[in-house]
């Protein structure tokens, strides 16, 4: 390394072979000397002229005291005291020598330091291997490296990633490299020691491994010193391999081998790396089986209510888009980022939006027609009894309701005719065989004055309860740190601005980006999707004036809205690329 001396023209000390020498004058010029230095530097100061605040002392690597009549005496460990009829040139250049070895070798170990840092921070698999490899490279000054990782079950080895700073070398996808002890990394593999070759051109015939020089030839390159280190974890499992080529040393225009102090620090450094990659996949596994579960809750959630089948993806494929798209238009002038935890919560509190339905009476989530199937035939049979039983006027209403009944109960607006008809007969009460009977129980009678849809008031009120369901359920679940708010944002796809929605009446001052984009996308799909037992699909166009009247009342978020209506071609190309792909949660 490159670092200088400022020495006192009084000791008459004006050359060092191999270290450049700064002489100074006095005060001023030692002030004005360290002002121009660049490079560090090692200050030697009469003790009697020593000050700790002077910036020339603040500024040093090192500072030598020059007494007389002392002993050699190390005051820190940046600060020494020396005898100055014993300070020689030979002797300086011994103690400047020394230091040069100590600030490289602290140096190195801050390095070190940085690398486990920077190794424990990075999660992007593709990004940690490479930096794996730059970091082992500048701790050996290497030209060039690979990184090779191990098959889960250790049977396989796969070429990772690699970097040349004469090429241009970019990641790769894996590719499997023949596992056997032929080659220098299944050798390495194999037994799990380090191979530290001088010269790959120069191993002896009878050794186990040999070099393939086929990239050489083709790259125009030459390979000399290579050494390869086995990634170990903390019990001893090589999960792979990490390998150098052609170590450099200043000055030397030709590759040295790699010594025995590399290869120490590669084992270090490699074992930390091991470990490294280890956590990351069992962090990338603990995310495939999370986001795994997701999907399965949602098909879960399909299987119980078929009739919705596919909206929850729609819905979280809807969302991502919107807020992809809010981010470029409005999130600079909005303050608001888009960053990855966002978008991750965004996406999950989408899949599972509906997850409280699993809580939903199975019949509510069935229920196809305004009556139920079994209550809509007992229903026929006691108008039949009572048509055959009485002669009655009244019995020609009766009459009607009977060969009307299977119209009336498809989910459709009644006509005032049809209204006037039900509440007529729903006031018919008959006396048989001394029974009272009302052709029309009071639910009967509630069923058929449904005004759209398939449920009543006590059956919406149930159905309603699904996004408290949904809170409830999702809150149990141990969240990671950044999907902590899945279970509020999941639950709050009902809410409106103006506070009129549920499940607990939010408004625009508690209801953020995610959830406002969340409500538009799911109202949109529930409008347009196929159609479903209780309604037709709703051409994109009518869908979007329908949710234009909850805009204009204060419902939902207007530059949502519009987001949707000028991108939804665009936006609907999307979704159905990524619902027929599955990509979600990767």
């Amino acid at each position: 390394m490159t670092i200088s001396v400022l020495i006192p023209a009084q000791l008459r000390i004006s050359r060092l072979p191999q270290t450049e020498l700064t002489v100074y004058e006095n005060r001023r010029d030692l002030s004005r000397l360290c002002a121009k230095t660049g490079s560090p530097y090692i200050l030697i100061v009469y003790e009697n002229e020593y000050d700790e605040e002077s910036e020339p002392v603040k500024n040093s690597e090192y500072t030598i005291l020059v007494s007389f009549d002392c002993k050699f005496e190390m005051l820190s460990q940046t600060m020494m005291r020396i005898d100055g009829e014993k300070l020689t040139s030979f002797s300086l250049e011994c103690i400047v020598e020394l230091l040069k070895v100590i600030t490289a070798l602290n140096r190195r170990m801050i390095d070190n330091m940085q690398i486990g840092i920077s190794l424990t921070v990075e999660k992007d698999p593709g990004n940690l291997y490479s930096s794996i490899i730059t970091f082992l490279r500048k701790a050996t000054g290497a030209e060039a490296g690979t990184l090779y990782l191990m098959s889960k079950e250790r049977d396989k080895i796969y070429f990772v990633s690699s970097q040349n700073a004469r090429f241009d070398s970019k990641m790769i996808e894996k590719r499997e490299v023949p596992f056997n002890r032929e080659s220098f990394v299944g050798f390495v593999c194999h037994t799990g020691k380090t191979l530290n070759i001088e010269n790959a051109y120069r191993i002896p015939k009878n050794a186990p491994y040999h070099f393939n020089d086929a990239l050489d030839k083709k790259l125009n390159y030459r390979t000399v010193s290579i050494i390869t280190v086995p990634m170990k974890t903390a019990t001893g499992e090589v999960v792979g391999a990490v390998q150098l080529i052609n170590k450099f040393e200043r000055g030397k225009d030709e590759p040295v081998p790699f010594s025995k102090f590399d290869e120490m620090v590669l084992t270090s450094l490699s074992t930390l790396a091991a470990v490294t990659v280890e956590n990351n996949n069992l962090l990338l596994e603990t995310e495939v089986l999370l986001n795994n579960m997701i999907i399965s809750s949602v098909k879960a959630i399909e299987q119980r209510d078929p009739a919705t089948k596919g909206h929850s993806l729609r819905v979280a494929a809807y969302t991502l888009e919107l807020l992809k798209r809010y981010e470029k238009k409005l999130g600079k002038t909005k303050g608001w980022a888009l960053d990855p935890a966002s978008l991750k919560t965004a996406e999950t509190a989408a899949l599972l939006h509906d997850f409280g339905k699993v809580g939903v009476r199975e019949k509510i989530l069935m229920k196809h027609s305004r009556i139920y199937p079994e209550q809509l035939d007992a229903l026929k049979w006691k108008m039949k009894y009572i048509l055959a039983s009485i002669s009655d006027h009244r019995t020609e209403n009766v009459r009607k309701l009977l060969e009307k009944i299977d119209d009336l109960n498809i989910p459709r607006p009644h006509t005032d005719e049809e209204k006037a008809l039900i509440n007529t007969v729903g006031e018919y009460s008959f006396e048989i065989n001394g029974e009272t009977v009302k052709v029309l129980n009071e639910e009967e009678l509630s069923f058929l004055n449904i005004k759209s849809g398939t449920l009543n008031t006590e059956e919406r009120a149930d159905m309603e309860r699904h996004v408290l369901y949904s809170y409830e359920l999702l809150k149990i679940i141990d969240w990671p740190y950044d999907l902590r708010n899945v279970p509020v944002i999941a639950s709050s796809h009902h809410e409106k601005l103006d506070g009129t929605g549920y499940p607990h009446g939010k408004s625009s001052e508690t209801l953020g980006i995610i959830e406002r984009v969340l409500a538009v996308a799911d109202v949109f799909d529930a409008l347009t999707a196929k159609d479903r037992p209780y309604k037709k699909a709703i051409p994109p166009e009518i869908a979007l004036n329908i949710i234009k009247k909850e805009v204009d009342t204060g419902k939902l978020d207007p530059e949502i809205f519009q987001l949707l209506v000028e991108e939804r071609e665009e936006i609907e190309r999307e979704v159905k690329n990524k619902v027929a792909q599955n990509k979600f949660n990767k």
